[in-house]
């Protein structure tokens, strides 16, 4: 075979394995699981339409009222009372950011548990609603 020949089967072959490699690309990326189906994490934590004053709330009024309402004997001056207060410290991050801190934990007895934890994550992903 002629060298002209060979050099432009090299470059088809080239071609198509590349344009192999993108079509199938998308593909290798795609998550098949429950959480981002349909918002249930592993072990049954509904995470599904959280509501601020149903779900999200009740977590922060057990895990969080004692250090961040005004007034309150131990108040950290960081106020998460109100939705404002609190949709503000998630749409900054720092919400999502705190409750998941391993080495300065929030509350400070240790993190909450892993649901409540991703209950708060998801009304934060949501836009942190006033619902």
């Amino acid at each position: 075979m002629n060298r002209c020949f060979m050099r432009t089967m090299k470059w088809v072959v080239l071609i198509f394995l590349i344009f192999v490699s993108i079509v199938l690309m998308p593909s290798a990326c795609y998550y098949d699981n429950e959480e981002d189906l349909y918002g249930i994490t592993p072990g049954g934590c509904d995470t599904v339409n959280m509501r601020f004053s149903g779900e999200v709330k009740a977590i922060f009024d057990a895990n969080c009222a004692r250090c961040h309402v005004p007034g309150s004997a131990q108040y950290s001056g960081i106020p998460l009372a109100t939705h404002a207060q609190m949709e503000a410290a998630a749409k900054n991050g720092k919400l999502v950011g705190r409750i998941n801190n391993v080495s300065s934990p929030m509350p400070p007895s240790g993190l909450m548990p892993t649901c409540d934890r991703a209950r708060i994550e998801a009304w934060v992903r949501a836009g942190a609603p006033n619902n």
